[in-house]
Order: structure tokens, then C-alpha cells, then sequence
């Protein structure tokens, strides 16, 4: 394999590739285990630290448990969510429940625990056998996923569904066919954007909650609305997918991720360990960008390890961020005052006290009061979706006594504007220390641009934005130079031509059959939904 053909995104993964690179650390394994426990469990992690990964290796493990265990593993995701552009509220809970009920449907059919014809899930169908109630099922959430073309197009949006008639129905199968329980692995748990979805699916992940179901959703830090129904504290366990790189074996765990996809890769890492190791420091944790920075820097050497981190934490990641402002007007001004905030005035804070006084300013971490403006605490959760920031610790006291919540800076953005960033970051992490921060207090005048703005208001201001990226080129999403390469071989060039294909049209291709096409299908419909979602 090529190091330019490192995977960096779950969903180019087969389950046995998931099983073949997984690098198992202790957080990684008590994480599965939970995972495939009856707990209910919220996953929470910025893009790419690994949240998907993880709910596909607890997949596959329960998979190859199944005959001893009796727990069947679902995994569903919801990255479609985005496309329910509608003023009917009810249409985004239809679509919810009527995928998981397919997929729950499907996948006890493929273990064997749906034999007879005789419907276990009567009760959502109207007599009708199972399968004809799949088939029901995905038709109409196929066709929510469709109405975003001509909403005004009237479209049947009642699944006939409800939590209890779910529940009801995991228990019957359950006790007919011997299963233990159900644990529902829902991915892209809604749309990160649209705080009402979000309400609404942590509502039914209360609701579902049984002896014979548990749930499991992955979301993002930061822009996630639980809602007034779901409280964190009593109806699920919060789990954070952070690498921490002050553990002793981060570095190594890190080598390890890649030398798994490419084992000709070990001799070269050996050989520039240091350049590596300022690579891995910078990702600070997040597999997906480490991935990317080593193939990039491709033949791994000093110099190209240098230009892909300026090219990398100088532009690309801050142009990223920026770009949320191009497709959610709303958060426009919060955007645009955090990249400020961050590269105007804490970045250079730090660098300045380390050419001025001449001492080791190794810090990275940055506190924010409590009582900051509402609009301060959004500009700063959207920074960690993006992962420039991650949230390192909530009601922690800091100077004279006063709480708030600490935040790690990404460690290339950091770095990336000195001379040398490989050496600047490796220097820098001989001495990171997490009791030092640079504070800012609750009224603090770097605040004062959007200090009242009204962040209810956010949220309205989103109309016609699907459409408007219609003809958005396949060379702006974030996928494989390969991948890439295929979809334009193909035809499928833009997001509309990828929203629009199905299945059927990947198998036109020639060597294309059913399996490879929904895994092509996959791969692209997961990187147009990530560009829209942000």
C-alpha cells in the first residue's frame, strides 16, 4: 500500500479492516466494553478523534460474541439527518424511527433470529411479515431523505412508530428468539446544526430504553442539544473520545494506528522518529489528522513534515473552520471572533511571552469564566467541533478562586506559525503542564464584538443551503485521493450527483456489484453529509 492511500474516514472500512487496525489502548478497550453493556452511553468527540471507529469495532466483537452472548448489535447512522430540510417537525422523529426499525428488523434476519414468517413486529405493520415491513420502512425514510428536492411535494411521513410499539417489539423478539438483548449503535446521531433534531432524538433515546434495548449515540463536543426531557446525569453515561498526549504511550499508540495500515511504513517512522513524533504531538490526538499530515508528508522527511504542518495549521484547518461561517450565516459573527480570539490574541500572547522574557512558555491551555457572554462559550464549542479546541475539564477553579471550564489548543495551531514546527513541537511537548493556562475572566474586553449577541437566534437563519452546494466539485470533500479518483471515473463529480445516485447507478460500472457499490455508496454519501453538516 502507498502511504498516499492511508484511510482516514471509518466508512472507507470494511468491518475486518476496522478488526485489522485497531490499535487497542486501555481508554479504547473500558470504552467497547461499555459500549456492549446496558448502559445507555452518549460518545462524544470532535472529527475524526475516532467515535465511528469505536462503535464499529464494539459492532464487530459483539458479532463474532453472538452465538455465546445472545446480544445482537444494530448499527444504524443518522448522517443523513441533514437532508429533512423541513417545517414539519414530525417528518425528521418518522424518518428516525423508521430506520431503526428497519435496520433492527434486517439485522436480526441476518443473525437468524427472524425465522417464521409470522411478524414479531405485527404491531408497527398491520399483520404485514417483517420483511414487508423493512421494505416499508425504508421506502419511506428513502423518500424523507428525497423531499429536500421539492419540499413543497407532499410525501407520506407517518411511520405508524412510537418508542413503546418499539419497545414492545424488542421484547418479543427477544424472548422468541432467545436473544439477551438489542444494543442500538446510532452514529451521527442528528444533524449538528439543527438543535430541534437533536432534542428530538435524545427524547427517543430516553424513551427506547429497556432491559431488552440499549442505545448508544455518537455526537460531537460542543454543538449538541440534549433538550429539557434528557438529562445527561440520569439517562446516560457521557463518554469523551479524547487521546490524551500527556499519557506515556500516546506517541506509540499513534505510530501504531499507522504502521497497521502500511507495515512498509515502520522502517521510515523508525528512521525520522523525531519528525513523526512532531506530526503525532500536533495532531494532538486525533487519529483522522494525523493520518491525513503523515500521508501528506509523503516521502516522511524533515522538509515535507515541515511544509505539510505550515500548509496544514497556518491555512487549512483555520480555513475549515472558517467555512461554517459560509454555510451557517447565523453563527457567522461567533466564527469569525473565535478564529480572531484565537489566532490574534492567545496564540501570539503565548509566543510573545516566549521571545520576550526568554523563559519556556509551554502552555496550551486556556480558561474561560463561568459568567463569560453566551456567545463567547458558543464561539468556543464551535471551535472544539472543529477540534482547533478540546475541552479539557468543566468547574475548575482558577486564579483567586473563580470557576470555569479549561480548554486545550490543538497543538499544531500552536507551533505551525514558528520557523521550524517540527522542532517548535517537539520542544514544546517536553514540558507541557495542564495546571497552567491563560485565563480570561467573565468580562474580559477581548469579548466586547460579540458580547450581546443573541444565540436563540442562531439557529433560524438556514434556508436553501443544500440546494445553493449542489454543484460543489467532489474535490472539496474529505475523502481519499482514491476514493476521489473512482466517484470521477464514475460520473459522480458533484454533491447533487451524489445525493441523487443510488446504488443501482454505482453498479452500471463496470466490476461494480452489490457489495462494492453500497461500500462506494457509503463512502461518498458520508463524506457529502460531513461538508454539510460542517
Amino acid at each position: 500500500m502507498s502511504v498516499n492511500e492511508l484511510h482516514f474516514r471509518t466508512e472507507d472500512l470494511t468491518l475486518d479492516d476496522v478488526g485489522k487496525y485497531f490499535v487497542e489502548t486501555d481508554f479504547d478497550r473500558q470504552t467497547i466494553d461499555i459500549l456492549k453493556s446496558k448502559k445507555t452511553v452518549v460518545l462524544q468527540g470532535a472529527r475524526g478523534v475516532g467515535k465511528s471507529f469505536l462503535l464499529k469495532v464494539a459492532q464487530k466483537e459483539m458479532d463474532e460474541e453472538f452465538a455465546n452472548s445472545k446480544t445482537l448489535a444494530v448499527y444504524v447512522t443518522f448522517n443523513k439527518a441533514g437532508l429533512l430540510q423541513t417545517s414539519d417537525a414530525e417528518r425528521f422523529k418518522h424518518w428516525m424511527l423508521a430506520k431503526i426499525c428497519n435496520r433492527i428488523i434486517r439485522e436480526a434476519r441476518k443473525r437468524g433470529a427472524l425465522q417464521s414468517h409470522s411478524s414479531l413486529f405485527a404491531a408497527l405493520s398491520s399483520g404485514e411479515d417483517d420483511e414487508a415491513t423493512a421494505s416499508r420502512l425504508e421506502t419511506l425514510w428513502n423518500g424523507l431523505e428525497d423531499a429536500w428536492k421539492n419540499d413543497s411535494a407532499l410525501i407520506e411521513a407517518d411511520s405508524g412508530v412510537d418508542p413503546e410499539m418499539i419497545k414492545d417489539a424488542v421484547e418479543d423478539l427477544c424472548e422468541q428468539a432467545g436473544l439477551r438483548r438489542i444494543v442500538l449503535l446510532i452514529d451521527e446521531a442528528a444533524h449538528v446544526f439543527i438543535p430541534e433534531q437533536q432534542r428530538q432524538f435524545f427524547t427517543v433515546m430516553r424513551d427506547l430504553r429497556s432491559p431488552y434495548l440499549s442505545v448508544k449515540a455518537a455526537v460531537y463536543p460542543g454543538v449538541t442539544y440534549f433538550g429539557d426531557s434528557f438529562q445527561m446525569s440520569h439517562d446516560a453515561e457521557l463518554i469523551n473520545v479524547n487521546r490524551n498526549i500527556l499519557d506515556s504511550g500516546y506517541l506509540n499508540s499513534m505510530r501504531e494506528i499507522v504502521i497497521r495500515q502500511d507495515p512498509e511504513l515502520e522502517v521510515v517512522i523508525n528512521r525520522h522518529g523525531a519528525v513523526f513524533d512532531a506530526l503525532a504531538f500536533a495532531a494532538s490526538g486525533n487519529p483522522r489528522t494525523l493520518l491525513k499530515t503523515v500521508s501528506a508528508a509523503s516521502p516522511l522527511n524533515t522538509n515535507n513534515a515541515q511544509r505539510v504542518m505550515r500548509e496544514y495549521y497556518r491555512d487549512t484547518i483555520w480555513g475549515e473552520h472558517s467555512a461554517l461561517g459560509d454555510r451557517y450565516i447565523g453563527h457567522r459573527a461567533v466564527i469569525d471572533w473565535g478564529l480572531e480570539f484565537l489566532q490574534q490574541e492567545v496564540i501570539p500572547m503565548l509566543r510573545k511571552k516566549q521571545h520576550q522574557s526568554g523563559e519556556s512558555d509551554r502552555r496550551v491551555f486556556l480558561w474561560i469564566h463561568r459568567d463569560a457572554p453566551a456567545a463567547v462559550k458558543e464561539a468556543l464549542r464551535l471551535l472544539c467541533y472543529s477540534g482547533i479546541l478540546h475541552e479539557a475539564g468543566s468547574g475548575l477553579v482558577a486564579t483567586r478562586g473563580l470557576i470555569g471550564t479549561r480548554f486545550m489548543l490543538n497543538v499544531g495551531t500552536r507551533t505551525g506559525p514558528e520557523a521550524d514546527p517540527v522542532a517548535a513541537t517537539n520542544w514544546l511537548r517536553g514540558a507541557i503542564s495542564i495546571k497552567r493556562m491563560v485565563e480570561f475572566g467573565a468580562n474580559h474586553e477581548v469579548y466586547s464584538p460579540i458580547a450581546k449577541l443573541d444565540v436563540e437566534k442562531m439557529d433560524e437563519v438556514r434556508q436553501e443551503f443544500i440546494k445553493s452546494q449542489l454543484d460543489l466539485s467532489v474535490d472539496q470533500l474529505d475523502m481519499t485521493a482514491f476514493a476521489r479518483k473512482k466517484l470521477k471515473e464514475l460520473g459522480f463529480d458533484t454533491v447533487g450527483k451524489i445525493l441523487a445516485a443510488s446504488e443501482a447507478d454505482f453498479q452500471q460500472a463496470r466490476y461494480v456489484g452489490a457489495v462494492r457499490s453500497r461500500r462506494m455508496m457509503n463512502i461518498a454519501t458520508a463524506a457529502v453529509m460531513e461538508y454539510l453538516s460542517g
